[in-house]
Protein backbone atom coordinates (compact mmCIF):
# COMPACT_ATOMS: atom_id res chain seq x y z
CA UNK A 1 0.00 0.00 0.00
CA UNK A 2 1.21 3.10 -0.92
CA UNK A 3 2.21 6.31 1.48
CA UNK A 4 0.20 8.31 0.37
CA UNK A 5 -3.29 6.23 0.09
CA UNK A 6 -2.31 5.42 3.49
CA UNK A 7 -2.39 9.08 4.82
CA UNK A 8 -5.26 9.71 3.16
CA UNK A 9 -7.24 6.58 4.29
CA UNK A 10 -6.51 7.04 8.22
CA UNK A 11 -7.26 11.05 8.01
CA UNK A 12 -10.91 9.97 6.47
CA UNK A 13 -11.52 7.35 9.02
CA UNK A 14 -10.81 10.37 11.87
CA UNK A 15 -12.54 12.43 10.50
CA UNK A 16 -15.26 10.12 10.53
CA UNK A 17 -14.64 8.57 13.96
CA UNK A 18 -14.52 12.47 14.95
CA UNK A 19 -17.40 13.48 13.13
CA UNK A 20 -19.80 10.67 15.48
CA UNK A 21 -18.21 12.36 18.92
CA UNK A 22 -19.43 15.69 18.04
CA UNK A 23 -17.55 19.17 17.79
CA UNK A 24 -16.50 19.79 21.73
CA UNK A 25 -15.48 16.35 22.32
CA UNK A 26 -13.70 16.13 18.89
CA UNK A 27 -11.96 19.48 19.76
CA UNK A 28 -10.80 18.04 23.57
CA UNK A 29 -9.70 14.84 21.87
CA UNK A 30 -7.16 16.65 18.93
CA UNK A 31 -6.27 19.00 21.49
CA UNK A 32 -5.47 16.05 23.56
CA UNK A 33 -4.09 13.58 21.67
CA UNK A 34 -3.91 15.10 18.03
CA UNK A 35 -1.00 17.56 17.83
CA UNK A 36 1.29 15.30 17.54
CA UNK A 37 -0.42 12.91 15.44
CA UNK A 38 -0.99 15.66 12.95
CA UNK A 39 2.47 17.08 12.93
CA UNK A 40 3.59 13.78 12.25
CA UNK A 41 0.65 13.29 9.58
CA UNK A 42 2.09 16.71 8.45
CA UNK A 43 5.84 15.91 8.27
CA UNK A 44 4.97 12.45 6.40
CA UNK A 45 2.71 14.02 3.59
CA UNK A 46 5.27 16.75 3.54
CA UNK A 47 8.63 13.89 3.39
CA UNK A 48 5.86 12.52 0.06
CA UNK A 49 5.97 15.46 -1.96
CA UNK A 50 9.75 14.88 -2.43
CA UNK A 51 8.96 11.83 -4.50
CA UNK A 52 6.14 13.62 -6.53
CA UNK A 53 8.08 16.18 -8.37
CA UNK A 54 7.17 14.63 -11.88
CA UNK A 55 3.24 15.20 -10.73
CA UNK A 56 2.51 18.89 -9.93
CA UNK A 57 -1.01 18.23 -9.55
CA UNK A 58 -0.37 15.72 -6.82
CA UNK A 59 2.19 17.55 -5.54
CA UNK A 60 0.39 20.57 -4.81
CA UNK A 61 -2.05 18.23 -3.02
CA UNK A 62 -0.22 17.06 -0.42
CA UNK A 63 1.88 20.38 0.19
CA UNK A 64 -1.31 22.00 0.77
CA UNK A 65 -2.71 19.84 2.63
CA UNK A 66 0.41 19.19 5.18
CA UNK A 67 0.66 23.13 5.43
CA UNK A 68 -2.78 23.16 6.56
CA UNK A 69 -2.32 20.64 9.39
CA UNK A 70 0.70 22.67 10.14
CA UNK A 71 -0.94 25.83 10.41
CA UNK A 72 -3.53 24.22 12.85
CA UNK A 73 -0.42 22.75 15.09
CA UNK A 74 1.49 25.78 14.90
CA UNK A 75 -1.69 27.76 16.45
CA UNK A 76 -1.73 24.90 19.01
CA UNK A 77 1.94 24.97 19.95
CA UNK A 78 2.99 28.68 19.35
CA UNK A 79 0.24 29.62 20.74
CA UNK A 80 -3.99 30.64 19.22
CA UNK A 81 -4.78 32.54 21.79
CA UNK A 82 -8.18 33.87 22.32
CA UNK A 83 -11.17 35.83 24.87
CA UNK A 84 -14.08 37.19 24.95
CA UNK A 85 -14.74 40.95 26.34
CA UNK A 86 -18.50 41.46 27.55
CA UNK A 87 -19.02 44.76 27.33
CA UNK A 88 -22.20 47.19 28.39
CA UNK A 89 -22.49 50.35 26.96
CA UNK A 90 -19.81 52.64 27.86
CA UNK A 91 -17.82 50.08 29.34
CA UNK A 92 -14.37 49.59 28.25
CA UNK A 93 -12.28 46.43 28.07
CA UNK A 94 -8.94 45.06 26.79
CA UNK A 95 -7.68 43.05 24.05
CA UNK A 96 -5.20 41.41 25.35
CA UNK A 97 -3.41 44.52 26.06
CA UNK A 98 -3.39 45.12 22.98
CA UNK A 99 -5.68 48.04 22.60
CA UNK A 100 -8.44 49.22 24.87
CA UNK A 101 -12.23 49.34 23.44
CA UNK A 102 -14.98 50.93 24.90
CA UNK A 103 -18.71 49.85 23.66
CA UNK A 104 -20.47 52.92 22.68
CA UNK A 105 -23.50 51.28 21.29
CA UNK A 106 -25.35 48.37 20.72
CA UNK A 107 -27.96 47.65 18.38
CA UNK A 108 -30.27 44.55 17.01
CA UNK A 109 -31.52 44.92 14.05
CA UNK A 110 -34.52 43.00 13.17
CA UNK A 111 -37.25 41.52 10.49
CA UNK A 112 -40.09 43.55 10.39
CA UNK A 113 -42.24 41.12 9.26
CA UNK A 114 -41.46 37.83 12.09
CA UNK A 115 -39.43 40.36 14.63
CA UNK A 116 -36.64 37.92 14.37
CA UNK A 117 -33.06 39.07 14.51
CA UNK A 118 -31.53 40.54 11.25
CA UNK A 119 -28.32 41.62 12.21
CA UNK A 120 -26.70 42.71 15.56
CA UNK A 121 -23.92 44.96 15.51
CA UNK A 122 -21.10 46.49 18.40
CA UNK A 123 -19.61 50.31 17.71
CA UNK A 124 -16.71 50.14 19.91
CA UNK A 125 -14.15 53.05 20.07
CA UNK A 126 -10.04 52.11 20.58
CA UNK A 127 -7.61 53.94 22.60
CA UNK A 128 -6.79 56.18 19.53
CA UNK A 129 -10.50 57.28 19.94
CA UNK A 130 -11.08 55.76 16.22
CA UNK A 131 -14.86 54.12 15.97
CA UNK A 132 -15.09 50.72 14.36
CA UNK A 133 -18.42 48.68 13.64
CA UNK A 134 -17.86 45.10 14.56
CA UNK A 135 -21.07 42.58 13.34
CA UNK A 136 -21.54 39.38 12.45
CA UNK A 137 -19.91 38.39 9.13
CA UNK A 138 -17.77 41.98 9.56
CA UNK A 139 -14.98 41.42 12.01
CA UNK A 140 -12.47 43.70 13.09
CA UNK A 141 -8.66 43.76 13.08
CA UNK A 142 -6.49 45.54 15.74
CA UNK A 143 -2.65 44.58 15.54
CA UNK A 144 -2.34 40.90 14.94
CA UNK A 145 -6.04 40.18 16.92
CA UNK A 146 -9.40 39.47 15.24
CA UNK A 147 -12.14 40.74 16.87
CA UNK A 148 -15.74 39.59 16.34
CA UNK A 149 -19.02 40.14 17.18
CA UNK A 150 -19.71 36.48 18.92
CA UNK A 151 -23.60 37.00 21.20
CA UNK A 152 -25.23 39.17 23.34
CA UNK A 153 -26.79 39.41 26.40
CA UNK A 154 -30.27 40.89 27.83
CA UNK A 155 -29.68 42.45 31.11
CA UNK A 156 -32.13 44.24 33.73
CA UNK A 157 -31.12 47.50 35.21
CA UNK A 158 -31.26 46.49 39.22
CA UNK A 159 -31.98 50.40 40.13
CA UNK A 160 -34.49 51.16 37.26
CA UNK A 161 -35.57 47.54 36.07
CA UNK A 162 -35.07 48.80 32.46
CA UNK A 163 -34.06 46.13 30.13
CA UNK A 164 -30.44 46.72 28.24
CA UNK A 165 -27.98 44.55 26.21
CA UNK A 166 -24.24 43.53 27.04
CA UNK A 167 -22.08 42.86 23.66
CA UNK A 168 -20.44 39.56 23.44
CA UNK A 169 -16.42 40.18 21.48
CA UNK A 170 -14.73 37.54 20.72
CA UNK A 171 -10.99 37.96 20.36
CA UNK A 172 -8.81 35.76 18.25
CA UNK A 173 -4.86 35.91 17.14
CA UNK A 174 -4.35 33.14 14.55
CA UNK A 175 -0.65 33.06 14.75
CA UNK A 176 -0.89 30.05 11.95
CA UNK A 177 -3.56 31.39 9.67
CA UNK A 178 -1.01 32.43 6.86
CA UNK A 179 0.43 29.10 6.32
CA UNK A 180 -2.94 27.49 6.64
CA UNK A 181 -4.04 29.95 3.98
CA UNK A 182 -1.27 29.30 1.18
CA UNK A 183 -2.33 25.38 1.90
CA UNK A 184 -5.83 26.34 0.68
CA UNK A 185 -4.60 27.77 -2.17
CA UNK A 186 -2.54 24.60 -2.86
CA UNK A 187 -4.91 22.73 -2.62
CA UNK A 188 -7.31 24.36 -4.96
CA UNK A 189 -4.37 24.40 -7.36
CA UNK A 190 -3.84 20.85 -6.92
CA UNK A 191 -7.71 20.07 -7.45
CA UNK A 192 -7.81 22.20 -10.71
CA UNK A 193 -4.76 20.24 -12.06
CA UNK A 194 -7.03 16.62 -11.30
CA UNK A 195 -9.93 18.41 -13.44
CA UNK A 196 -7.62 19.48 -16.06
CA UNK A 197 -6.58 15.95 -16.59
CA UNK A 198 -10.23 14.81 -17.08
CA UNK A 199 -11.39 17.74 -19.00
CA UNK A 200 -8.73 16.64 -21.79
CA UNK A 201 -9.21 13.24 -21.85
CA UNK A 202 -13.36 14.24 -22.07
CA UNK A 203 -12.06 16.76 -25.05
CA UNK A 204 -10.30 13.85 -26.25
CA UNK A 205 -13.36 11.51 -26.75
CA UNK A 206 -15.71 13.40 -28.07
CA UNK A 207 -14.35 13.66 -31.21
CA UNK A 208 -16.78 11.42 -32.95
CA UNK A 209 -20.06 13.05 -33.75
CA UNK A 210 -23.55 13.02 -31.71
CA UNK A 211 -26.08 9.70 -32.89
CA UNK A 212 -29.15 10.81 -33.84
CA UNK A 213 -32.07 10.37 -31.68
CA UNK A 214 -34.78 8.03 -31.78
CA UNK A 215 -38.31 9.51 -31.75
CA UNK A 216 -39.07 7.85 -28.21
CA UNK A 217 -35.83 9.90 -27.11
CA UNK A 218 -36.74 13.33 -28.54
CA UNK A 219 -40.20 13.08 -26.67
CA UNK A 220 -38.11 12.16 -23.34
CA UNK A 221 -36.03 14.94 -24.05
CA UNK A 222 -39.02 17.08 -24.63
CA UNK A 223 -40.43 15.96 -21.32
CA UNK A 224 -37.16 16.51 -19.30
CA UNK A 225 -36.85 20.03 -20.73
CA UNK A 226 -40.11 20.75 -19.47
CA UNK A 227 -39.33 19.15 -15.71
CA UNK A 228 -36.31 21.60 -16.08
CA UNK A 229 -38.05 24.65 -16.88
CA UNK A 230 -40.55 23.60 -13.88
CA UNK A 231 -37.83 23.79 -11.27
CA UNK A 232 -35.98 26.92 -13.04
CA UNK A 233 -39.80 28.30 -12.10
CA UNK A 234 -39.73 26.57 -8.57
CA UNK A 235 -36.19 28.23 -8.27
CA UNK A 236 -36.45 31.78 -9.42
CA UNK A 237 -40.43 31.73 -7.37
CA UNK A 238 -38.61 30.57 -4.59
CA UNK A 239 -35.90 33.03 -4.24
CA UNK A 240 -38.08 36.30 -5.25
CA UNK A 241 -40.51 35.23 -2.33
CA UNK A 242 -37.85 34.89 0.27
CA UNK A 243 -35.37 37.64 -0.82
CA UNK A 244 -32.23 35.54 -0.67
CA UNK A 245 -30.75 32.82 -2.67
CA UNK A 246 -32.47 29.38 -2.19
CA UNK A 247 -29.83 27.42 -0.77
CA UNK A 248 -30.61 27.87 2.92
CA UNK A 249 -32.06 24.20 3.89
CA UNK A 250 -32.61 20.82 1.97
CA UNK A 251 -35.63 21.73 0.77
CA UNK A 252 -34.34 24.63 -0.97
CA UNK A 253 -31.22 22.50 -1.56
CA UNK A 254 -33.11 20.12 -3.86
CA UNK A 255 -34.78 22.87 -5.96
CA UNK A 256 -31.54 24.04 -6.97
CA UNK A 257 -30.14 19.87 -7.82
CA UNK A 258 -33.57 19.81 -9.49
CA UNK A 259 -32.81 22.89 -11.74
CA UNK A 260 -28.72 22.00 -12.17
CA UNK A 261 -29.33 18.62 -13.30
CA UNK A 262 -30.72 18.84 -17.11
CA UNK A 263 -27.75 21.63 -17.02
CA UNK A 264 -25.16 18.51 -16.23
CA UNK A 265 -27.54 16.17 -19.07
CA UNK A 266 -26.76 19.03 -21.60
CA UNK A 267 -23.01 18.91 -20.87
CA UNK A 268 -22.86 15.44 -20.56
CA UNK A 269 -24.00 14.77 -23.69
CA UNK A 270 -22.49 18.09 -25.76
CA UNK A 271 -18.91 17.67 -23.90
CA UNK A 272 -18.48 13.88 -23.63
CA UNK A 273 -20.77 12.35 -26.05
CA UNK A 274 -22.78 10.10 -22.90
CA UNK A 275 -26.24 10.19 -23.19
CA UNK A 276 -26.80 10.62 -19.04
CA UNK A 277 -30.52 11.38 -19.85
CA UNK A 278 -32.08 7.65 -18.27
CA UNK A 279 -29.80 8.00 -15.38
CA UNK A 280 -30.92 12.22 -14.62
CA UNK A 281 -34.47 11.11 -15.29
CA UNK A 282 -34.52 8.96 -12.85
CA UNK A 283 -32.58 11.17 -10.35
CA UNK A 284 -35.03 14.00 -10.45
CA UNK A 285 -38.38 11.85 -10.63
CA UNK A 286 -37.62 9.07 -8.16
CA UNK A 287 -35.20 11.04 -5.74
CA UNK A 288 -35.30 14.83 -5.76
CA UNK A 289 -38.91 15.57 -6.33
CA UNK A 290 -40.42 13.16 -3.90
CA UNK A 291 -37.89 14.05 -0.93
CA UNK A 292 -38.54 17.56 -1.24
CA UNK A 293 -42.33 16.73 -0.50
CA UNK A 294 -40.76 14.96 3.33
CA UNK A 295 -38.99 18.44 3.34
CA UNK A 296 -40.04 21.84 5.34
CA UNK A 297 -40.66 24.10 3.10
CA UNK A 298 -41.17 26.88 4.84
CA UNK A 299 -39.60 30.01 3.94
CA UNK A 300 -37.20 31.63 6.61
CA UNK A 301 -35.08 34.62 6.54
CA UNK A 302 -31.58 34.37 6.51
CA UNK A 303 -30.01 34.13 10.22
CA UNK A 304 -26.86 36.65 10.73
CA UNK A 305 -24.31 33.96 10.05
CA UNK A 306 -25.96 33.22 6.60
CA UNK A 307 -25.75 37.04 5.39
CA UNK A 308 -22.40 36.86 3.96
CA UNK A 309 -20.69 36.68 0.44
CA UNK A 310 -19.19 33.43 1.46
CA UNK A 311 -22.56 31.72 1.11
CA UNK A 312 -23.59 31.31 -2.71
CA UNK A 313 -20.08 30.49 -3.62
CA UNK A 314 -19.56 27.60 -0.58
CA UNK A 315 -23.09 26.16 -0.79
CA UNK A 316 -23.24 26.60 -4.92
CA UNK A 317 -19.76 24.79 -5.44
CA UNK A 318 -21.05 21.66 -2.65
CA UNK A 319 -24.07 21.52 -4.83
CA UNK A 320 -22.81 20.95 -8.23
CA UNK A 321 -19.94 18.94 -6.94
CA UNK A 322 -22.30 16.57 -4.94
CA UNK A 323 -24.75 16.19 -7.81
CA UNK A 324 -21.22 15.79 -10.28
CA UNK A 325 -20.25 12.83 -7.95
CA UNK A 326 -23.09 11.47 -7.22
CA UNK A 327 -23.79 10.88 -11.01
CA UNK A 328 -19.98 9.55 -11.81
CA UNK A 329 -21.25 6.76 -9.28
CA UNK A 330 -24.30 5.79 -11.38
CA UNK A 331 -22.30 5.54 -14.36
CA UNK A 332 -23.44 9.24 -15.91
CA UNK A 333 -20.91 11.84 -16.64
CA UNK A 334 -17.80 9.81 -15.28
CA UNK A 335 -15.25 12.24 -17.13
CA UNK A 336 -16.48 15.21 -15.18
CA UNK A 337 -15.71 13.18 -11.91
CA UNK A 338 -12.47 15.42 -11.68
CA UNK A 339 -14.80 18.88 -11.94
CA UNK A 340 -16.63 17.29 -8.78
CA UNK A 341 -13.37 17.18 -7.36
CA UNK A 342 -12.13 20.48 -7.88
CA UNK A 343 -15.75 22.26 -6.40
CA UNK A 344 -15.63 19.74 -3.22
CA UNK A 345 -12.27 21.21 -2.71
CA UNK A 346 -13.28 24.58 -3.81
CA UNK A 347 -16.27 24.45 -1.26
CA UNK A 348 -14.25 23.08 1.74
CA UNK A 349 -11.63 25.76 0.98
CA UNK A 350 -14.48 28.45 0.81
CA UNK A 351 -16.12 27.14 4.17
CA UNK A 352 -12.97 27.64 6.20
CA UNK A 353 -12.73 30.94 4.77
CA UNK A 354 -16.36 31.99 6.11
CA UNK A 355 -15.77 30.09 9.05
CA UNK A 356 -12.61 32.19 9.96
CA UNK A 357 -14.64 35.74 8.41
CA UNK A 358 -17.99 34.09 10.64
CA UNK A 359 -16.83 32.74 13.62
CA UNK A 360 -13.43 33.11 14.19
CA UNK A 361 -11.82 30.07 13.53
CA UNK A 362 -11.49 28.11 10.09
CA UNK A 363 -11.40 24.86 11.73
CA UNK A 364 -14.27 24.18 14.19
CA UNK A 365 -13.74 20.51 14.11
CA UNK A 366 -18.09 20.42 13.51
CA UNK A 367 -19.94 16.82 12.52
CA UNK A 368 -20.55 18.19 9.07
CA UNK A 369 -17.50 19.71 8.80
CA UNK A 370 -15.64 16.46 9.60
CA UNK A 371 -17.58 14.29 7.37
CA UNK A 372 -17.20 16.83 4.89
CA UNK A 373 -13.64 16.47 4.81
CA UNK A 374 -13.48 12.78 5.29
CA UNK A 375 -15.74 12.88 1.86
CA UNK A 376 -12.78 14.91 0.86
CA UNK A 377 -9.98 12.19 1.72
CA UNK A 378 -11.55 9.52 0.03
CA UNK A 379 -11.83 11.14 -3.43
CA UNK A 380 -8.08 12.38 -2.93
CA UNK A 381 -7.20 8.85 -2.12
CA UNK A 382 -9.09 7.27 -5.45
CA UNK A 383 -7.79 9.97 -7.21
CA UNK A 384 -4.35 8.58 -5.93
CA UNK A 385 -4.74 5.51 -7.29
CA UNK A 386 -7.03 5.74 -10.06
CA UNK A 387 -4.59 5.04 -12.45
CA UNK A 388 -3.81 1.58 -11.11
CA UNK A 389 -7.74 0.24 -10.45
CA UNK A 390 -9.52 -2.45 -12.17
CA UNK A 391 -13.14 -1.20 -13.71
CA UNK A 392 -14.80 -3.05 -10.69
CA UNK A 393 -12.36 -0.90 -7.76
CA UNK A 394 -12.98 2.18 -9.64
CA UNK A 395 -16.50 1.76 -9.64
CA UNK A 396 -16.44 0.90 -6.22
CA UNK A 397 -14.87 3.75 -4.92
CA UNK A 398 -16.86 6.01 -6.92
CA UNK A 399 -20.00 4.47 -4.97
CA UNK A 400 -18.10 4.49 -1.41
CA UNK A 401 -17.97 8.21 -1.85
CA UNK A 402 -21.49 8.94 -3.15
CA UNK A 403 -22.65 6.76 -0.12
CA UNK A 404 -20.37 9.59 1.37
CA UNK A 405 -22.33 12.17 -0.23
CA UNK A 406 -25.66 11.04 1.05
CA UNK A 407 -24.65 10.57 4.15
CA UNK A 408 -23.91 14.08 4.53
CA UNK A 409 -26.65 15.68 3.15
CA UNK A 410 -29.52 13.38 5.18
CA UNK A 411 -27.65 11.82 8.18
CA UNK A 412 -25.08 14.54 9.05
CA UNK A 413 -27.33 17.07 8.31
CA UNK A 414 -30.98 15.60 9.72
CA UNK A 415 -29.67 14.00 12.66
CA UNK A 416 -30.50 15.87 15.83
CA UNK A 417 -27.29 13.35 17.29
CA UNK A 418 -24.88 15.46 15.42
CA UNK A 419 -25.57 19.21 16.77
CA UNK A 420 -22.81 21.44 15.99
CA UNK A 421 -22.36 25.31 14.12
CA UNK A 422 -24.16 23.53 10.60
CA UNK A 423 -27.23 22.42 12.51
CA UNK A 424 -29.20 25.15 11.32
CA UNK A 425 -28.56 24.23 7.36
Amino acid sequence: MKLPFFVLAVCAVLSVALACVGADQALALTKGYGVGALACLAILSAVACSRMMARPAVLALHLGFALVLCGWVANEIAGGEEGCLTLAPGRSGDVAGADQLTLETFSIDRWEDTGTVRQYTSKVRNGKGETLEISVNHPARIGPWWVYQNSYEEMENPHTGQPFYVTVLLCVKDVGLPMAAFGAALLLLGAVGYAVRTLKGAKDASAAPPAPQPLMQRVATGLYALAFLGAATMLVHRGLSTGHPPMQNMYEFLICTAALLPVLTFVSARWDRQNTLLVDSILLALVLIPVGFFMDGSAKHLMPALQSPFFVPHVGAYVIGYVLLVRAALGAGRRLVGVGFFLLTLGLVLGAAWGKVCWGHWWQFDPKEMWSLATWLLYAAYFHLRARLSPRADRAFLVAGAVMVVLTLTWINLSRIFTGMHSYA
